[in-house]
């Protein structure tokens, strides 16, 4: 009788010695588990933060389409019965062709919608002159379809005064012209200078000294496209 009520006592404390093994497992087990979530969401949120600042830089709109689109969405507001939905584009610019001289500004306009009807060259002066001092600016293009580069007559030519930027902080100059050239994949400008005497100023030197050029900067040139006429900001 005795024998039988030790063999069973040791059956018991042989269980729930097993089960305590068997739920400290477990337990071990879950916290590995637990480690290796958190681990994984560590990752995980690592990775959304390093995604989330490259596509923030990458989608950083330049400072003047930020102003292009205040102005839309307050013409927008004004007028919603109007309001057509103003298609905009803009391009960066980009290396040009090697077979061209220096001193020419390129876009690749080759996913350019076909719609567009008006169109800016967008450049920031970065340099202002401590006098007044003014030139005679004149704006020529270069345009490539099919392969084909062509010059374009002067765009625009108008007065600059070197000592004050426009109240928009760029210097904007319609070249809705270029829009004539079907298809068009591949433009340059060049800015071209003469003093008040009438003499041609070294263009290139002084447009590398007046405006902002460098790609992947946040003030480079711009190209933007409209759907309709050309914003005035």
């Amino acid at each position: 009788m005795v024998r039988s009520v030790g063999l069973g006592f040791f059956y018991v404390m042989l269980v729930f010695i097993l089960l305590n093994c068997v739920a400290g497992l477990l337990l071990m087990e879950r916290q590995g588990d637990a480690e290796d979530d958190k681990e994984l969401n560590k990752a995980i949120l690592e990775m959304l933060h390093i995604n989330k600042v490259s596509a923030t830089h990458q989608a950083k709109p330049h400072p003047y389409m930020r102003q292009v689109y205040q102005l839309l969405d307050a013409l927008e507001a004004q007028d919603l019965r109007n309001s057509d939905g103003t298609l905009v584009q803009s391009f960066r610019s980009v290396f040009g062709p090697d077979i061209v001289p220096l001193g020419w500004i390129w876009f690749n306009v080759t996913n350019l919608n076909p719609s567009m009807m008006g169109a800016e060259l967008v450049l920031f002066r970065k340099t202002l002159h401590p006098r007044p001092l003014s030139v005679t600016v004149t704006l020529h293009s270069l345009t490539s379809s099919e392969g084909a580069l062509r010059e374009s007559a002067p765009l625009e030519e108008r007065p600059l005064t070197l000592d004050q930027r426009p109240s928009s902080g760029y210097d904007v100059f319609d070249v809705s012209a270029i829009l004539a050239v079907k298809p068009l994949d591949l433009v340059g400008f060049q800015l071209r200078y003469t003093d008040e005497s009438g003499s041609l100023v070294l263009h290139e030197a002084l447009t590398q000294s007046l405006y902002c050029l460098n790609r992947g900067s946040l003030s480079e040139p711009l190209l933007v496209l409209y759907q309709a006429q050309p914003l005035r900001l």
